[in-house]
């Protein structure tokens, strides 16, 4: 975690959602096998009083500056979070490479709403 600690150096960490990103035992048999195995790799979802960061396989896939808690927006459908940024445009990131479990939608809508 000392990697994402110099992007949220003084701010609040408000949302944090760790997940484990590995491979697929019937999708890739005998690496299924080989991931038990290997280190496994988590992928974060942070928000910050200021910031949103999105950590994929240690790599920043997401470094936003927001203006309003309240208006950020999770679309579970079609796995979309809306924010405007600090001048007030509407953007949007794709969690979809982000393999969020049910509960993890759950505690994202509970704390976005």
């Amino acid at each position: 975690m000392g990697l994402f600690y110099k992007y949220i150096k003084g701010e609040e960490i408000i949302v944090k959602i760790k997940t484990k990103r590995d491979i697929g035992f019937w999708k890739y048999q005998l690496f299924g096998i080989l991931s038990l195995f290997m280190k496994d790799e988590n992928d974060y979802l942070i928000i910050t009083d200021k910031r949103i960061l999105f950590f994929v396989k240690d790599k920043v896939k997401a470094n936003h500056i927001y203006q309003d808690f309240s208006k950020i927006k999770i679309n579970t459908k079609s796995d979309l979070l809306s924010f405007q940024n600090e001048n007030k445009e509407l953007q949007e990131i794709s969690l979809s490479e982000f393999q969020l479990e049910y509960e993890d939608y759950q505690y994202l809508k509970h704390k976005l709403n």
